[in-house]
Protein backbone atom coordinates (compact mmCIF):
# COMPACT_ATOMS: atom_id res chain seq x y z
CA UNK A 1 0.00 0.00 0.00
CA UNK A 2 1.11 3.19 -0.61
CA UNK A 3 1.49 5.89 1.18
CA UNK A 4 -1.65 8.14 -0.44
CA UNK A 5 -3.87 4.59 0.29
CA UNK A 6 -2.23 4.91 3.65
CA UNK A 7 -3.56 8.76 4.01
CA UNK A 8 -6.94 7.95 2.27
CA UNK A 9 -8.27 4.93 4.81
CA UNK A 10 -6.56 7.17 7.48
CA UNK A 11 -8.58 10.06 6.59
CA UNK A 12 -11.71 7.94 6.42
CA UNK A 13 -11.52 6.07 9.43
CA UNK A 14 -9.93 9.48 11.84
CA UNK A 15 -13.19 11.84 9.65
CA UNK A 16 -15.86 9.08 10.75
CA UNK A 17 -14.44 8.92 14.48
CA UNK A 18 -14.40 12.57 14.59
CA UNK A 19 -18.12 12.84 13.42
CA UNK A 20 -18.99 10.50 15.51
CA UNK A 21 -17.12 11.92 18.78
CA UNK A 22 -18.63 15.43 17.94
CA UNK A 23 -22.40 13.75 18.01
CA UNK A 24 -21.72 12.50 21.33
CA UNK A 25 -20.56 15.01 23.23
CA UNK A 26 -23.25 16.96 21.72
CA UNK A 27 -26.14 14.47 22.52
CA UNK A 28 -24.39 13.15 25.67
CA UNK A 29 -26.35 15.33 28.05
CA UNK A 30 -29.85 13.93 26.52
CA UNK A 31 -27.74 10.71 27.35
CA UNK A 32 -27.65 9.05 23.94
CA UNK A 33 -24.42 8.04 21.57
CA UNK A 34 -24.37 8.28 18.10
CA UNK A 35 -25.77 4.33 18.12
CA UNK A 36 -28.61 4.93 20.16
CA UNK A 37 -28.90 8.44 18.52
CA UNK A 38 -29.02 6.44 15.12
CA UNK A 39 -31.48 3.70 16.70
CA UNK A 40 -34.06 5.45 17.85
CA UNK A 41 -33.69 8.14 14.80
CA UNK A 42 -34.00 5.43 12.73
CA UNK A 43 -37.03 3.67 14.08
CA UNK A 44 -38.96 6.92 14.47
CA UNK A 45 -38.74 7.27 10.95
CA UNK A 46 -40.60 3.79 10.38
CA UNK A 47 -43.99 3.72 9.34
CA UNK A 48 -43.63 0.31 10.57
CA UNK A 49 -42.47 -1.24 13.81
CA UNK A 50 -38.86 -3.15 13.19
CA UNK A 51 -37.55 -5.96 14.67
CA UNK A 52 -34.07 -6.37 16.13
CA UNK A 53 -32.31 -8.42 13.08
CA UNK A 54 -34.08 -5.48 11.25
CA UNK A 55 -32.59 -2.72 12.80
CA UNK A 56 -29.10 -4.07 13.28
CA UNK A 57 -28.93 -4.19 9.49
CA UNK A 58 -30.23 -0.91 8.56
CA UNK A 59 -27.70 0.63 10.92
CA UNK A 60 -25.01 -1.68 10.08
CA UNK A 61 -24.11 -3.25 13.20
CA UNK A 62 -24.11 -7.45 14.54
CA UNK A 63 -27.32 -8.47 16.17
CA UNK A 64 -25.09 -9.06 19.39
CA UNK A 65 -23.97 -5.16 18.86
CA UNK A 66 -27.30 -4.22 19.34
CA UNK A 67 -28.79 -5.66 22.00
CA UNK A 68 -27.32 -3.07 24.52
CA UNK A 69 -27.93 -0.35 22.62
CA UNK A 70 -31.78 -1.76 22.79
CA UNK A 71 -31.74 -2.77 26.16
CA UNK A 72 -30.70 0.58 27.49
CA UNK A 73 -33.62 2.41 25.14
CA UNK A 74 -35.97 0.25 26.83
CA UNK A 75 -34.42 1.45 29.88
CA UNK A 76 -34.70 4.85 28.86
CA UNK A 77 -38.15 4.63 27.96
CA UNK A 78 -37.25 5.67 24.21
CA UNK A 79 -38.15 2.40 23.06
CA UNK A 80 -40.52 -0.70 23.66
CA UNK A 81 -40.27 -4.05 22.77
CA UNK A 82 -43.45 -5.72 22.00
CA UNK A 83 -44.80 -9.03 20.37
CA UNK A 84 -47.53 -8.71 18.12
CA UNK A 85 -50.72 -11.52 18.25
CA UNK A 86 -50.31 -12.73 15.11
CA UNK A 87 -46.86 -14.03 15.70
CA UNK A 88 -45.78 -14.67 19.79
CA UNK A 89 -42.28 -15.49 18.38
CA UNK A 90 -41.23 -12.06 17.17
CA UNK A 91 -40.22 -8.90 19.37
CA UNK A 92 -40.86 -5.70 17.42
CA UNK A 93 -39.38 -2.05 18.51
CA UNK A 94 -41.09 0.72 18.37
CA UNK A 95 -40.64 4.16 20.00
CA UNK A 96 -42.27 5.73 22.77
CA UNK A 97 -43.84 8.84 23.03
CA UNK A 98 -40.52 9.67 24.99
CA UNK A 99 -38.74 8.83 21.71
CA UNK A 100 -40.30 10.71 19.63
CA UNK A 101 -40.16 13.97 21.45
CA UNK A 102 -36.51 13.40 22.30
CA UNK A 103 -36.36 12.55 18.14
CA UNK A 104 -38.16 15.22 17.42
CA UNK A 105 -35.21 17.71 19.82
CA UNK A 106 -32.24 15.66 18.79
CA UNK A 107 -33.00 15.97 14.91
CA UNK A 108 -32.55 19.65 14.78
CA UNK A 109 -29.20 19.47 17.07
CA UNK A 110 -28.12 17.02 14.79
CA UNK A 111 -28.68 19.61 11.45
CA UNK A 112 -27.63 22.08 13.41
CA UNK A 113 -24.30 20.08 14.16
CA UNK A 114 -24.17 18.88 10.72
CA UNK A 115 -24.70 22.58 9.19
CA UNK A 116 -21.66 23.69 11.28
CA UNK A 117 -19.01 20.94 10.56
CA UNK A 118 -19.89 21.63 6.90
CA UNK A 119 -19.72 25.19 6.71
CA UNK A 120 -16.74 25.56 4.97
CA UNK A 121 -17.44 22.49 2.26
CA UNK A 122 -19.18 23.97 -0.59
CA UNK A 123 -22.19 22.16 -1.95
CA UNK A 124 -20.34 20.98 -5.32
CA UNK A 125 -17.41 19.75 -3.05
CA UNK A 126 -20.00 18.04 -1.24
CA UNK A 127 -21.81 16.48 -3.95
CA UNK A 128 -18.76 15.10 -5.15
CA UNK A 129 -18.01 13.58 -1.54
CA UNK A 130 -21.29 11.97 -1.13
CA UNK A 131 -20.62 10.18 -4.48
CA UNK A 132 -17.00 9.45 -3.90
CA UNK A 133 -18.60 7.77 -0.76
CA UNK A 134 -21.77 6.08 -2.13
CA UNK A 135 -19.21 4.32 -4.65
CA UNK A 136 -16.97 3.40 -2.34
CA UNK A 137 -19.69 1.65 0.46
CA UNK A 138 -21.32 -0.10 -2.73
CA UNK A 139 -17.97 -1.25 -3.45
CA UNK A 140 -17.17 -2.70 0.01
CA UNK A 141 -20.49 -4.07 0.69
CA UNK A 142 -19.52 -6.17 -2.42
CA UNK A 143 -16.45 -7.68 -0.76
Amino acid sequence: MNSQELNFSRLLHLTALAWRQAIDRRMKDDGLSMSSWMAVATLARQSEPMNQKELAQVLGLEDATVVPIIERLVKQQLVERFQPAEDRRKRLLLVTPKGIELFKKLSVESDKLRDELLVNISRDELAVTQRVLQKLLKATEAK
